[in-house]
């Protein structure tokens, strides 16, 4: 009997471990700020599709990912933040999550052609937390490291592109990650290790979670009740509640396009049919206060 029950709480943990441990490729755009020059896949007709999923499956140390139908072009000095819908990444056994770009070994020169990018991520949407990097080494940067399409996108020994654990800044949970193209040092300085005069800016391919957990069972993303905001889902759209008669909002695209904005009076409802069928950024001022919400109709 002792014996049944020893294997059988076994098989519960791995069950529960199975159901509430996750790994997948981002799914959900927050907000994009395209740099400028290099715009490849920025196009509607292929974005934000081509940086959802799986990494490129051709891409490898020789042949970078180049089809603006698998890459998209942050531009020099664009920012991107992107996440997983319904999880959040939480501190793991080892990398907990990895980006993939198209760097690549210069068949010539033997070296790594690299258009780097620096590595935040927040819990909020408000408070972002960097990833420390070497801007001469590049070390602790995304766009370093080749992708290898042939290897298994969950193995961070067989993948390539670049890890991170949250461990390295102290988090245990984050729900946004924030991608910041820094290619204008290295134009700015030919001397750099990496100079290169056709450097054009970081060309996102994917970003894989390797340690996700269900926030709907794990992890409460709405403020907590006793907070002055407070938002409410309901089938119709959502609600959100404050406690003061003086509150000021705006309503973002996964663009960064302001769709939105006004002041209202202790209560917003805001209606499906009010919006397409997407995901957007509800930003509140009150009380001298920010709020920050993701709203997906």
């Amino acid at each position: 009997m002792i014996k049944f029950y020893v294997v059988f709480s076994l098989f519960l943990f791995v069950c529960l471990k199975a159901e509430y441990h996750h790994q997948g490729g981002i799914d959900t755009v927050y907000l994009f700020n395209p740099g400028k020059g290099q715009n490849s896949g920025q196009a509607l007709d292929y974005f934000p599709q081509n940086i959802f999923g799986l990494p490129d499956t051709n891409a490898s140390e020789l042949i970078p990912s180049s089809d603006p139908k698998q890459i998209c072009s942050l531009g020099l000095g664009g920012e991107i933040i992107v996440g997983f819908k319904n999880y959040i990444i939480f501190d793991g056994n080892g990398p907990d999550f990895t980006i993939f770009e198209n760097a690549f070994i210069n068949p010539v020169t033997k070296k790594i052609f690299a258009e780097p990018a620096k590595v935040s991520v927040s819990e909020d949407g408000i408070n972002f937390f960097e990833f420390p990097y070497n801007l001469l080494t590049l070390e602790g940067c995304a766009g370093l490291t080749p992708t290898n399409g042939k290897g298994d996108p969950f193995d961070p020994q067989k993948s390539g592109g670049d890890k991170f654990d949250l461990a390295t800044i102290g988090l245990k949970r984050a729900k946004f990650i924030k991608i910041t193209d820094i290619c204008n040092n290295i134009l700015d300085n030919p001397n750099h290790p990496f100079y290169d005069p056709i450097i054009s800016g970081f060309d996102l391919d994917a970003v894989v979670g390797l340690n996700l957990i269900s926030e709907i069972n794990n992890y409460e993303i709405e403020k907590k009740q006793d907070e002055p905001c407070k938002l409410i889902t309901k089938k119709d759209g959502y609600e959100l509640l404050t406690e003061s008669p003086y509150n000021y909002y705006s309503i973002y695209d996964y663009l960064g396009k302001l769709i939105s904005y006004g002041s209202f009076s202790y209560c917003l409802s805001l209606k499906n049919y009010e919006f397409d069928n997407t995901t957007y950024i509800l930003i509140i001022r009150t009380n001298n206060k920010i709020h920050f919400y993701r709203l997906a109709f």
